[in-house]
């Protein structure tokens, strides 16, 4: 049985190069709306301007297999994850809930 999973990707940005990790994480965001499974994400800035993580990218997908799926078979994500890595430290997983009140 497939579950909602969420994927939370903590960034730490170099600084002076936040506006063009914006832009690639939009265009990435794009291409990744595209794929079967994706519902949602949301890109958070931390509002400390001294934080060690200043972006945070949540996602939800409908099943980890959608999110592998997504990620295998997009050549285009390759491409992004080299430009991020100049940019950025990124730091992806998947989560699903465990407790809720």
């Amino acid at each position: 049985m497939q579950s909602l999973v969420t994927l939370i990707n903590v960034f730490a940005v170099s600084r002076g190069k936040e506006d063009e990790f914006v832009r690639l994480w939009n265009q990435t965001a794009h291409l990744l709306k595209q794929e079967p499974g994706f519902i949602d994400t949301k890109l958070h800035r931390s509002l400390d301007a001294e934080a060690r993580f200043s972006f945070i990218n949540v996602a939800h997908w409908e099943s980890q297999e959608t999110w592998q799926q997504a990620i295998a078979s997009n050549p285009e994500l390759q491409d992004w994850w080299r430009q991020i890595a100049l940019l950025a430290e990124a730091n992806p997983a998947l989560y699903k809930v465990e407790v809720q009140h």
